[in-house]
């Protein structure tokens, strides 16, 4: 199963970068207008637009720690590592209590291979993230699991997505869960997770469409039934319509299906 291989360099996907934005950032009453407007572009993808209007708040208001974070995390969405880390760093010096912030750092960190400091970022920003509710702490759980995901240790890998599952019940993490299931050849383990997963609410739309496209795989490659892959795979395609992946899939189901 190819895909289902391919799943141990899935979270190098910039759509999931994208998504992740929407759960790193809470919006609150606090907040100011220009950085719900940044915001708002940067969900249309519109990056060089939304990192002219944070540079143009910083030069009118002055650093804040608020603005620094959202501009750091739109180049962190750039790729523009150092530039995004320098920000995130700055911010800190503003806030040293930021939980965004120290999860930026683990993010760039981590998007650096610098695994150890990642860690500690992450460690330091799950100290600080009860203050902003549950589902930040949850957040926080995922992404310590995603790190040792990516350096295969499986085991503590699922005790962090499960210790997000017990504090917030998101389908994201669900999602980790599964993924580390995979990674330890244990499909239907994996298949169980997902499918209590999509049943429950997601903060990304990513996360959401891929549980619903790997729940497709497994009825297809495992369990041998198109039909369940077809209607599965549609749920996926109606988050997003155009993914070129989820299409192919439903014309591979489709003919399958008809035979």
């Amino acid at each position: 199963m190819n895909r289902l291989r391919g799943l141990r360099t899935f979270f190098h996907s910039f759509l999931i970068t994208i998504s992740l934005f929407f759960s790193i950032v809470n919006c609150d009453k606090k907040e100011s207008i220009s950085i719900l407007e940044i915001r708002d572009l940067t969900e249309k993808e519109n990056l060089m637009e939304a990192l002219q209007k944070a540079d143009e708040n910083l030069k009118q208001k002055g650093d804040t720690a608020e603005l620094l974070y959202v501009r750091g995390w739109i180049r962190y969405l750039q790729k523009n590592q150092e530039a995004a880390l320098k920000d995130f760093k700055k911010c800190l010096v503003i806030n040293s209590k930021s939980p965004d912030c120290k999860r930026g750092l683990g993010l760039v960190y981590e998007s650096n291979k610098e695994y150890k400091e990642a860690e500690t970022a992450y460690q330091e920003a799950l100290t600080l993230a009860k203050e902003k509710g549950p589902d930040f702490e949850a957040l926080i759980h995922e992404n310590i699991g995603s790190l040792y995901l990516r350096q295969n240790r499986r085991k503590e890998s699922l005790s962090e997505f499960q210790n997000a599952i017990s504090i917030s019940d998101k389908g994201d993490a669900y999602y980790g869960f599964s993924l580390c299931l995979i990674m330890e050849g244990n499909s239907e383990g994996a298949i169980a997770s997902l499918e209590k997963g999509i049943s429950k609410s997601f903060r990304t739309k990513a996360f959401q469409s891929e549980s619903h496209f790997l729940l497709s795989k497994f009825y297809f490659e495992k369990r041998k039934d198109p039909a369940k892959a077809q209607a599965e795979i549609k749920k996926a395609i109606r988050i997003f319509p155009l993914h070129k992946e989820y299409l192919n899939a439903l014309q591979t189901y489709t003919i399958e299906s008809d035979f």
